[in-house]
C-alpha cells in the first residue's frame, strides 16, 4: 500500500514538471540554443518514461527519473518557469494595447448629453463610434496622422470642438468645403437651393434641463437627395428667434466653407449649439462615425433620477 502510494506521488510530480516544461517551451520564445535542446530532450525522456510507468511502474525507476528531472529543472529551467505575478502583467500589457488601439483605431464609445440631435440621437444614447471611417489619430494627440475618406453633405460624424475647450461633439455634416450656404430663420438653403423638408409628426421629449419640449419633426433633403429627419420648435416666438439668431455669427448672411473644414449643424435645429454659433470645424478635429446604439438612459440630476431607459435602441443602426 505504502509502495503504492509513492509511485502514485512520483507519477503526479513527475507530471507536474512535464507540465511546467510544456509551458515554458510554447511561452518562452528566445530561450538560448543549449537551454531550448535540454528542453526538448526532457519532454522526450518524459515520454518514453511515461510509456514505460503505464505498463508497469516501478518504484526505483521513478525515483531515478524524478531525481534527474528535479536537478535539471532547478539547474536549468527554473529561471524560466511561470511566475503568476509576472505572468499577469506579462498578458495585461497586451490586453491594455489592445484595448487602445480598439479605442483610438477601432472603435470608440460616445455618450450624448445633450438633445442637439434630438429625435435622431436620443439624450443619454451610448454610441460606439467607427474611429477608423475618416482617420487615425494617435492618442491623447491633436490631429490625425492619416487621413482615409472625407465625410459628405448629410454625414453624422463625431469630432472636437474648434475652442480651446476641445469638446467631443456629434453633429450633421451640412456644407463641405467650398460650399455656399445662408440661413435664414427655419430655411436652409446650400449652394443656392433651398433644402427640401416634408413634415413627418410632432415630438415630445425631456430636455437635458428636465423641460418637457414639442417639436415639428420634417424630413429634409439635400442635394445629394439624401433624407435624414429634422426637427424646430414652431412654438418659439419670433422675437424670441430673432433674439436666438443675433447670437447667430452665421445666421443671415451668405458664406463659403474654407479648404479642409465642414459646417455642422444638430438635427434638433433650435436646441444646438454648432456652426452657425462657433464657425467650422477643421478636418483634423474629425474622429469618426456613429455605428449603433449599445446602451441608452437618459438621467435627470442625479443617476438615481432616470427620466426613461430604453432598452429598445440597443442597436440601433445609424446610416
Amino acid at each position: 500500500m505504502l509502495k503504492r502510494r509513492k509511485i502514485r506521488k512520483l507519477i503526479k510530480k513527475i507530471d507536474y514538471r512535464k507540465k511546467q516544461l510544456e509551458w515554458i517551451k510554447k511561452k518562452r520564445k528566445f530561450l538560448p540554443e543549449n537551454v531550448d535542446k535540454k528542453l526538448t530532450t526532457s519532454l522526450e525522456e518524459i515520454a518514453t518514461a511515461e510509456k514505460t510507468f503505464k505498463k508497469s511502474p516501478d518504484l526505483e525507476n521513478l525515483q531515478k527519473v524524478n531525481y534527474e528531472l528535479e536537478h535539471r529543472f532547478k539547474m536549468t529551467f527554473n529561471k524560466y518557469k511561470q511566475n503568476a505575478i509576472w505572468e499577469l502583467f506579462d498578458e495585461l500589457w497586451l490586453v491594455v494595447l489592445i484595448a487602445l488601439i480598439l479605442k483610438f483605431f477601432v472603435i470608440g464609445s460616445y455618450r450624448v448629453p445633450s438633445g442637439s440631435m434630438v429625435d435622431t440621437i436620443k439624450i443619454g444614447d451610448n454610441l460606439f463610434v467607427a474611429m477608423f471611417v475618416h482617420g487615425l489619430t494617435f492618442p491623447f494627440a491633436q490631429g490625425q496622422f492619416v487621413e482615409f475618406f472625407d465625410p459628405d453633405r448629410g454625414d453624422i460624424i463625431t469630432f472636437t470642438e474648434p475652442n480651446p475647450e476641445r469638446k467631443a461633439l456629434v453633429k450633421r455634416v451640412v456644407g463641405v468645403p467650398g460650399d455656399t450656404i445662408f440661413i435664414s430663420g427655419t430655411k436652409l438653403f446650400v449652394n443656392g437651393k433651398e433644402l427640401k423638408r416634408e413634415f413627418l409628426k410632432k415630438v415630445t421629449y425631456t430636455s437635458s434641463k428636465g423641460r418637457v419640449v414639442t417639436g415639428v419633426q420634417y424630413a429634409e433633403t439635400n442635394e445629394e437627395e439624401d433624407t435624414y429627419k429634422v426637427m424646430y420648435n414652431e412654438t418659439i416666438p419670433q422675437d424670441l428667434r430673432k433674439e436666438m439668431e443675433s447670437y447667430c455669427t452665421y445666421c443671415n448672411k451668405s458664406f463659403t466653407v474654407p479648404t479642409r473644414s465642414y459646417f455642422v449643424m444638430g438635427d434638433n435645429r433650435d436646441d444646438s449649439l454648432d456652426s452657425r454659433y462657433w464657425g467650422f470645424v477643421p478636418r483634423e478635429n474629425i474622429q469618426g462615425k456613429p455605428l449603433f446604439v449599445w446602451f441608452s438612459v437618459q438621467f435627470g440630476e442625479s443617476i438615481f433620477d432616470v427620466v426613461e431607459f430604453r432598452p429598445f435602441r440597443i442597436g440601433h443602426i445609424f446610416e
